[in-house]
């Protein structure tokens, strides 16, 4: 069966990188404001139905950096003979085609009203790291999602995918994350003013053939 794309990410090309030394990078590179040194990330990768950290707006329009749990949970999501448990649910989720986002039932309200950035360093397929020639970190395109039922609650996210540029057709996939890696993509994809595709689709295209380095995993 081929594995769905992204399904492992990192925080650095260096797969040991501390966490919170990373953390600290982050904090210049995505400009965020918050008590983000308390957070603690591990080190190593990321993968679906795990805390992943997310940058997002907090209330008062700040940037602050949090962790959610990575598979998006639609807001109205309930229990069916289809998915009795929600990580049925967001083993379909954790990634969101970026044609279709903004119509997408999972999806199309927090596409409105939710977009965030996922942090990395390098993304995996088919044992191969794909990172940026200089190693500087970007994003990911994301959307994230609070759910909660009874007394369980809960907050999650999905990234978004876009065709494959040269380096990850070569390996032999069908689709890549939609990459962010300058101030202006991010402020652009964050805007809560924007709530429509069409002023985001310059954002969900593949990096352009040459711009990954490409490293055999091992």
């Amino acid at each position: 069966m081929m594995k769905p794309m992204c399904h492992h990410y990192i925080q650095g090309r260096d797969r040991t990188a501390a966490g919170r030394a990373m953390v600290h990078y982050w904090d210049n590179e995505f400009s965020i404001r918050s008590n983000l040194r308390q957070l603690e990330l591990p080190e190593g990768g990321f993968y679906p139905l795990k805390p992943v950290p997310v940058v997002r707006l907090d209330e008062s329009g700040e940037r602050e950096l949090v962790l959610c749990e990575w598979g998006l949970l639609p807001f109205w999501w309930k229990p069916s003979a289809g998915t009795p448990k929600r990580a049925a649910f967001q083993r379909k989720t954790f990634n969101a085609r970026s044609e279709t986002v903004s119509t997408t039932p999972s999806y199309r309200d927090a596409f409105k009203r939710r977009r965030c950035l996922l942090p990395a360093g390098a993304f995996e397929e088919k044992a191969h790291y794909f990172s940026l020639p200089s190693g500087r970190p970007f994003a990911f395109a994301g959307l994230w999602e609070s759910w909660g039922q009874g007394d369980e609650r809960m907050e999650s996210c999905t990234l978004l995918t876009t065709l494959p540029n040269e380096e990850v057709r070569g390996v032999g996939h069908h689709r890549m994350p939609v990459i962010l890696q300058r101030e202006a993509e991010y402020a652009r994809w964050l805007n809560p003013e924007i709530n429509t595709l069409a002023p985001l689709e310059g954002l969900l295209k593949p990096l352009a053939d040459g711009s990954l380095a490409v490293a055999p995993k091992g």
